[in-house]
């Protein structure tokens, strides 16, 4: 006879079997079944201090490794105060896995207590949300959902549970593995044919991918966050071909800071050398990006005088924004090994040497040497670097020495304030022996400030870098450029103790003078555990260059040399 199980236990059985160690949650009453289920398995509970911060605790981990995570929560406000956190997820890609309770199926409709429409409310935020009706559903439903979130191109899936579907029993398979079945095997059929793509139309492909290529005497290589994974042969392929190439802020690190072929950061706050170049280059070759507005400018003005190459897993990212030439849906790493066997005769020798007059434009802040001093004096080992958003963000963007893509995260289609701390705590849950410096401003930092309870609680070694100048810098810097310098709510008038703060949470603090040199930073580095660093800025230091919206990457503003 068949052993029972409650769906309870039966989730926590499956996360077991996937490899997850601990889950990020808040309970809450229409969830507390399987929180019992939790309570006896060898999965470990990261307590939040609020759902969003579970949120993005979870993103930690799915955006360091690459894997799926999940995350619980209750009904009601749980799932409300969850959303930001997905929403950020699925605008970046990032494989989430979220479990929250409901009411009981009897209730539902009837607005009882901390009940919400869950499948209405987050329908259009998740690659598909289930509503568990019947609980032998359960054994499909996960094993689908855990695919959909790590196939293709990644991003969150929603299970909503309600209370008394979690406690009712359902029959174990024979041999004791929980997992699969034959609607599954059917699902995972159609997965495996998704990608129909022949050798004839590869071949086609890059028949047309040399002819547009070999005729073009400025081609340029447009690289986002859908090609981390590939960035050593995408290093291979600008280096043997000479190709220069420009990133999204989701794709740095991709390329080496000082490679030659290496022009920056694109878009509204990108390199001089970035932003001329997609003005004149007669060959677009965009991997892995969305052709979104920070990145583009006035999309009408982008690239109008090349032909676009875009690859891209996602069919529809292709022609969304931009008329493209030749297209390909496919994984880049079902491509580029093509790409590399291939001998092509790029014709640019002219066109490098313009590149070369742009890359003298002096793009020079105070910034810069603050965050290279800063990398100066990193211990030695595996590090992430993390930001919050605002100038903070933009400026590690702009001048910070990355080595390769998986050490940079950093919230980009929503640009979510309060994403740093807890996603830091998620990252360094995921990798204990790793350093991991989470840069945040003194806006960014309040939002989600309760973390650093979940933080020393963990006792992670999470260094905080807080830039403080008093103001949400970048909306003051707006209102300096196109609004008479009229600063309505972007000043704070009181400003909090950050040592103070630091001492009821146990956890160590500094003040860093960047004015005279790095004395006594490496030692606050170097100690393992908590602490936050605080340096303190001009709040007249601006982010340059800048795009206005509405305008081409080639209307920058240079801003002020700040040395």
């Amino acid at each position: 006879m068949s052993e029972q199980i409650t769906v309870s236990q039966y989730i926590i059985r499956f996360l077991e079997s996937k490899g997850i160690t601990w889950i990020p949650g808040v309970p809450g009453g229409t969830i507390l079944p399987l929180y019992e289920s939790l309570a006896g398995s060898s999965i470990e509970h990261v307590l939040a201090r609020h759902e969003q911060g579970a949120g993005f605790i979870a993103q930690g981990r799915a955006r360091s490794t690459g894997e799926v995570s999940a995350v619980f929560v209750s009904s009601g406000p749980g799932v409300a105060n969850l959303i930001t956190a997905v929403a950020d997820a699925q605008r970046d890609s990032v494989p989430l896995l979220i479990f929250s309770g409901q009411v009981p199926l009897g209730l539902m409709g009837t607005d009882a207590f901390q009940e919400l429409p869950t499948v209405k409310i987050v329908s259009s935020l998740v690659k598909k949300v289930y509503l568990v009706e019947e609980p032998n559903q359960i054994t499909e439903i996960l094993e689908e959902a855990f695919l959909l979130c790590g196939e293709g191109k990644k991003g969150p899936v929603w299970i909503d549970l309600p209370k008394d579907i979690q406690t009712q029993k359902i029959n174990l398979p024979e041999n004791n593995i929980p997992f699969g079945g034959s609607s599954h095997l059917d699902f995972l059929e159609q997965v495996s044919k998704a990608d129909p793509l022949s050798f004839e139309s590869l071949d086609i492909f890059l028949d047309e991918f040399k002819s547009l290529l070999e005729n073009s005497h400025f081609p340029l290589l447009y690289i986002g966050g859908g090609a981390k994974k590939e960035y050593l042969r995408l290093r291979e392929f600008v280096s043997r071909f000479q190709i220069p190439a420009v990133t999204t802020l989701m794709g740095l690190g991709i390329f080496e800071k000082d490679d030659p072929m290496n022009l920056g950061m694109m878009g509204m706050h990108g390199t001089v050398a970035a932003n001329e170049i997609l003005g004149v280059c007669d060959l677009l070759i965009a991997i892995g990006v969305r052709f979104d507005d920070r990145a583009t400018g006035a999309i009408e003005k982008f690239c109008n005088q090349a032909k676009i190459i875009h690859i891209d897993i996602d069919a529809r990212e292709i022609g969304k924004n931009k008329s493209v030439t030749l297209s390909l849906q496919k994984d880049i790493s079902g491509v580029l090994p093509f790409l590399l066997e291939e001998d092509f005769q790029v014709q640019n020798k002219e066109s490098l040497l313009q590149v070369e007059t742009w890359k003298q434009i002096p793009e020079e802040h105070s910034m810069k040497s603050i965050l290279l001093d800063f990398a100066s004096v990193l211990p030695s080992g595996e590090h992430f670097i993390l930001t919050d958003v605002g100038q903070h963000q933009m400026w590690v963007a702009q001048y910070f020495p990355f080595h390769q893509p998986m050490s940079w995260i950093t919230s980009g289609g929503q640009g979510t304030m309060g994403f740093g701390l807890p996603t830091a705590i998620g990252v360094a849950l995921s990798h204990r022996d790793s350093h991991v410096y989470c840069f945040t401003g003194d806006g960014s930092i309040m939002m989600n400030l309760q973390e650093l309870s979940t933080l020393r609680e963990q006792n992670l070694n999470v260094k905080i870098i807080l830039i403080n100048n008093e103001h949400l810098g970048l909306v003051k810097q707006q209102q300096d450029l196109f609004y008479g310098s009229l600063y309505s709510g972007s000043k704070f008038h009181f400003h909090p103790d950050f040592s103070m703060l630091c001492d009821s949470f146990e956890i160590g603090y500094c003040e860093w003078d960047w004015r005279s040199g790095v004395q006594g930073l490496e030692t606050v580095l170097e100690k393992k555990g908590p602490a936050l660093v605080e340096v303190r800025v001009p709040s007249s230091w601006g982010v340059y260059p800048f795009v206005p919206g509405g305008k081409s990457n080639q209307e920058y503003i240079l801003g002020q040399v700040t040395t």
